[in-house]
Order: C-alpha cells, then structure tokens, then sequence
C-alpha cells in the first residue's frame, strides 16, 4: 500500500522536483541531459534547442560559487562542455541566453569575451584547454564534435488551482473534486489510501457524478472497474456510502445488487453506462476518490498532536514553505515511532528537517536537506521531535510525512 500511497502522493501534486540525474541547486535542477555529436558552430544552438525540451536553459555563471559547480563536470578534450554565451546583435556584446549581463567573469578566459561580438552562433565552452577556464570557439568551424549538453531548469513554485481541487479533477458543476489512481488491495485498503488525501471512496448522487467518474477513470487507465465508496456492512440489506451522504442514487446492473457475491460496490468501466455491481471486498481494483474543494487559507504551524496513520506536512505545502515548525508524534508506549518520508524538497544546505528522538534531550537521529522521497527513520522510544527549519524556503514545497507506532 506505501507505493500506491506515494503514487497517489506524486498525482495529488502534479509536479515533481528534479528529473532523475538532476541535483536540486540554489533553486534550480542541475544536469546533464544528452550526450551529441554536433558541428561546432551548431552547438550553441542546438544546446539551447535540448534544454528547451526540458524547459530548461544551457549552463549560465553569475558567480564563483557557480563556477566551482560546474567544473567538476568538465575535461581538457572531448566531450566538451558548452556554455549558453551568446552575441547580443544589437549591442554587439557578450551575455547569457537568459538576456542577462556577464556580470562574472573567471580568473582566466579568452580575450574574446572583453570584445565587440559579431554573431550569435558561436560557442563558448567551459574548461576546455588548460590555457582559460573559458574558451571561445571559432564561428567557422564546421568540424564534429561530442557535447556534453548540461541544463538548468528553474524550479517553480506551484500555484494552488482556483476550484480548489490542485490536481484532483474537478466536477465544476457540484464542487467535488476527483481522482482515479492505481490498484488497492482490498475495499478497506481503497479507502484507507483516500482518507489519507482528505479524501473518500466515491459516492455517486446523479447521473452526470457516475459519468464523470466513469470518464476519468478510463482517462486514467482504470478501463476494467473502479471501487466506489458503497458498502453493505452494518446495513442490513442495505447499501450506504462511507462519507454518510444520502443514497439517493443508483446505476445497478439489471438483478445487482446479487445476493451472496459481495458486499461492496464497483463501478464497470468497460461500457460507457458506468454501471454498477456488488463484488467481494477483498478484490484488487482501481481507488476512485472524492474530495470538496480546498479553500486557500493562510499557512499555520498547527499546534494539533500529529496524528498516526495521516499526512502531515509543513505549514503550506506545497505552495509555500518559509514557515519554521516542529511536529511532535507520539506513539502508544512500549512501541516506537516509525516515520516515512513521503516528499521533503529543501534547498540543500539552507533548509534543514531535523529528527530527533524523544521531545527533549534525545539523539539526533537524522538532520537532511535537498530532495528526498519514499525513506523511513525509526525512534528508540515512543516519542519523536522533527522540526522544519527553513531558511527562506524559496521555490521548494516542503515536506509531507506518515507516522505509525511499530
């Protein structure tokens, strides 16, 4: 259930943090994304053109810091490494292809840098030859070479939808908002993967609800069935929906419910009508979850007790993440905490979640930073302190996190 869990996490946000083999810095993913072979004076271009795929730029230097960055990463021969200095034809002058200023310029670098430029098609390459840590390249060369095309990408906050549903779906016309995702283990586990998004299993009040549903669930893949929120237990002969709305609709199949065959309720995505079957609660099937909107309200450090079993995430994520707070979680005595990491996303080396054991005078257990995701640390005792401590938190979501005592 964890990995359905943390899928159902990563659809709830919609966005992930860096691509894989790209490092979280100074609020930008950093990394390499193609290796080509490429005319040498196609190589700005096509640098910039690659990037663009990912939505992100060719390497840019405004300091130091970013200097001693990327060298690491480069060698004096093949594959070389370009940088996104381009001409600006206008003011025949060098800059970044951003359109921002050579505002840093390293201890070593060809002349041609203090000089008017005449075309924007040349390249610039970082630490080539061991003369300049920068190197200009001649226009006129024609010859192939192997690239290695480095890229930045801006990490961008996400900005909280106006129906309130963030990437759940939204039914405009009622206010609910709904999402279809991978296969549970049973109805209970079903259910229990959707309380933990604020959510619940289905419930179905009209005919334009079940097309709907039906509709996104087939978009979603689930194109042989999803669980709804209906069950008959402690009802008699009578089903009931588990978010207590009122039964005042169905879309039974002609003689279901059947008797004997099950007491929970699915939907048959496989025909347009999206009707309904009773089947075993133990089935494997696609979860269908239903929500009310979320208001947009101002980030808080809540002074509730975390409670076991349910996300608990820093005051605003994943919109907002400057706010300082610490979570106390408690499990029964004679069991220890066990804590789960579902996303922590964390300008490294700026914003820290420190776990301590105990409330006061435990050990440090773990004191991490940058992009983690889908890792547990356990306490010694029943008690366990873990504090956000953000120094700006500037375009990073946060942290979202599940406990339980084990």
């Amino acid at each position: 259930m964890r990995r359905l869990l943390l899928l159902f996490i990563v659809t709830e946000l919609a966005y992930s943090s860096c691509r894989e083999g790209f490092t979280l810095i100074n609020n930008e993913c950093r990394g390499k994304y193609v290796t080509m072979e490429i005319p040498f004076n196609q190589a700005l271009n096509t640098t910039i053109d690659k990037c663009n795929e990912i939505l992100g730029q060719p390497v840019i230097i405004h300091d130091e810091k970013d200097e001693k960055y990327w060298e690491p990463f480069t060698v004096y021969s093949n594959p070389l490494f370009p940088l996104g200095l381009m001409c600006n034809s206008v003011t025949k002058m060098w800059e970044w292809v951003d359109g921002s200023a050579v505002d840093y310029k390293p201890p070593t670098y060809a002349p041609a840098l203090d000089q008017d430029c005449t075309t924007g098609f040349c390249t610039w390459l970082l630490k080539t030859n061991p003369t300049y840590d920068w190197t200009y390249g001649s226009c006129s060369n024609h010859n192939i070479n192997t690239f290695e095309i480095y890229c930045s990408i801006p990490l961008r906050q996400p900005i909280p939808s106006s129906d309130g549903c963030d990437n759940f779906e939204d039914d405009s016309d009622d206010g609910l908002c709904y999402q279809v995702g991978g296969i549970a283990e049973s109805w209970t586990d079903a259910q229990m993967i959707c309380k933990k998004l604020g959510a619940n299993l289905a419930s179905i009040h009209n005919q334009q609800e079940n097309s709907f549903v039906r509709r996104l669930a087939v978009s979603k893949g689930a194109v042989n069935g999803v669980y709804l929120g209906a069950t008959m237990s402690g009802k008699g002969q009578d089903f009931g929906w588990v978010d207590g709305t009122d039964w005042d609709f169905t879309n039974f199949y002609p003689g279901f419910p059947m008797p004997g065959i099950g007491d929970c309720i699915a939907m048959d995505t496989t025909t347009t009508a999206g009707q309904w079957i009773n089947i075993d609660c133990t089935e494997k099937l696609p979860v269908a979850c239903v929500r009310q909107g979320r208001a947009i309200v101002d980030p808080s450090c809540s002074t509730d007790p975390g409670v076991e079993g349910t996300i608990i995430t820093s005051p605003g994520f994943p919109y907002i993440a400057s706010m300082p707070c610490d979570f106390f979680l408690t499990a029964d005595v004679g069991k220890i905490v066990e804590l789960e990491i579902i996303l922590l996303e964390a300008n490294p080396f700026y914003d820290y979640l420190v776990i301590h054991d105990k409330f006061l005078g435990g050990d440090m257990i773990a004191n991490l930073t940058g992009i983690l995701s889908n890792v547990t640390y356990t306490s010694t005792s029943n008690l366990m302190r873990v504090s956000w401590e953000p120094n700006g938190g500037v375009n990073v979501k946060g942290l979202a996190m599940i406990f339980r005592g084990v």
